[in-house]
């Protein structure tokens, strides 16, 4: 068969079994009411840059995020404006898993003015949470939480920088297996039942004046408490920082990870971040990386970020900073790794020029997919910018790459533009692709199609934009 023909014949096959896979995720997925809500009422422009990035549930596996279950994901971009919120709302179920079920969550971030304070805020409501249960002849312990939220502020006042964080919740119930014996369960669990009212011998509950003490044993136990029969139940993160430049806050209310059964599963649940810092006379940089972006059965599943990395939207005051992931892989549907991944940023702006300059830089030793025995290594792309008020984002991008094989054999490095096709007519490599518009550039390294299996891989995605609000 000729290699356009098998080629053909390959993307077709792949088409239509992604068409099928994808109407069968569709069917099982949960139904999501997204409504996002962008306000510019009080679009008022400060010093100041401001970031947020809410959501109500994340499945996270090795450093890879499932990328279509970060649901109601309120995500407010690098903006100088006070006064715009963004608000995301979903009703979702986390697929593949009858013991979990996570519904009504609302995630809400906003930048604001109160005064001589200047702040943004994020905040993420997830009304109803059940994990366990009764499926089929299964049957584990319960636990259900109503109205959990949790909240991530940061701020500036006249006295400077300044952070908060909280977490909240309705109510709680853990229901344990018949014929429980209460004092033999792990000490850590009895300590978390202790503020609890006992209503049966196995069922516990609280209201919202229990929370605090919950959260207060969940926070000082040094790993997960496990629930027998169940998983495990741990606290988040909650924590901030604020300097002369800057404040960040960030909170995380609860990670639950779900051993019953014939699956492991490790959801993270009410997750805020908020950062801001100043001085942003000139603009705010959208600037970052990503090391990879993976999509099969045509976007039905979608995964990536890799522990993502962003330039603070006033830049770094001139200072590059550097962020390491040794490793990190994603196993379905098709297996692969990533070592040695480093994003790099640097930005500054000069007020009496009325310039803010930087650039952003995303590298990975080694990208490897053992199925197609494929290794890539030293991939790398870098994005600069440079705008003066009032002018267009002068923009300059690049990509390195320094080896590709197949089988063990060498494969020709494409020309940045070039396009490489694998042995065997099972895929295809694009090198440098770019997108390039008023406000700057965003390039990605290598984009890889395996045909067959109806997936598409990018490595090393760099952005370097600035934006003036």
């Amino acid at each position: 068969m000729p290699r356009t023909t098998r080629r053909r014949s390959a993307a077709a096959t792949s088409v239509v079994l992604a068409a099928g896979l994808a109407l069968a995720a569709t069917l099982a997925a949960p139904a999501q009411a997204a409504g996002t809500t962008l306000s510019r009422a009080d679009d008022q422009l400060t010093d100041f840059g401001y970031r947020g990035d809410v959501y109500g549930v994340k499945l996270v596996t090795d450093s890879v995020e499932a990328l279509n279950l970060k649901d109601a994901h309120a995500q407010q971009l690098c903006t100088r404006a006070a006064g715009k919120v963004v608000e995301q709302q979903s009703a979702v179920s986390v697929p593949d898993n009858p013991l979990i079920h996570v519904s009504a969550s609302t995630s809400r971030t906003e930048t604001y003015t109160d005064g001589s304070t200047h702040g943004v805020r994020g905040t993420s409501t997830i009304d109803d949470i059940s994990i366990g249960g009764t499926v089929g002849p299964l049957t584990t312990p319960k636990l259900v939480i109503k109205g959990l939220q949790t909240t991530a502020d940061a701020f500036n006042t006249p006295r400077g920088y300044g952070h908060a964080e909280s977490f909240t919740f309705a109510s709680i119930s853990l229901e344990l297996l018949d014929n429980t014996v209460v004092q033999s369960l792990p000490p850590e669990l009895q300590q978390l039942l202790a503020p609890l009212d006992q209503v049966t011998d196995t069922v516990f509950t609280g209201t919202q004046q229990a929370a605090q003490q919950v959260f207060q044993v969940l926070s000082d136990v040094t790993k997960p408490i496990q629930i027998p029969g169940l998983g495990s139940i741990a606290l988040g993160y909650k924590n901030g920082r604020a300097n002369s430049n800057n404040a960040q806050s960030q909170a995380s209310a609860l990670r639950i990870e779900v051993t019953a059964g014939d699956r492991r599963q490790l959801v993270e649940l009410g997750t805020a971040r908020v950062r801001m810092g100043g001085p942003a006379p000139v603009g705010v940089f959208r600037s970052g990386g990503t090391a990879m972006d993976y999509q099969a059965l045509e976007g039905a599943l979608k995964f990536g970020n890799v522990e993502h990395k962003a330039l603070p939207c006033q830049g770094s005051r001139g200072r590059t900073q550097t962020y390491k992931v040794p490793h990190a892989s994603q196993l379905v549907p098709v297996p692969v790794t990533l070592d040695g991944v480093v994003y790099q940023v640097h930005g500054d702006q000069f007020r009496k020029k009325s310039v803010a300059k930087g650039w952003s830089r995303t590298a990975i030793d080694s990208f490897s997919v053992p199925t197609a025995q494929l290794v890539v290594s030293d991939v790398s792309s870098r994005a600069a910018m440079r705008q003066k008020t009032g002018q267009r984002v002068r923009s300059t991008v690049s990509t390195s790459v320094g080896s590709i094989t197949v089988a063990g054999q060498p494969i020709q490095v494409p020309e940045p533009g070039g396009v490489v096709e694998l042995p065997n007519g099972i895929g295809e490599i694009q090198r440098q692709l770019v997108d390039t518009g008023y406000r700057g550039s965003q390039v990605i390294a290598l984009r890889i199609t395996l045909y067959s299996e109806a997936v598409v891989i990018d490595l090393a995605r760099t952005a370097g934009r600035i934006y003036p609000h």
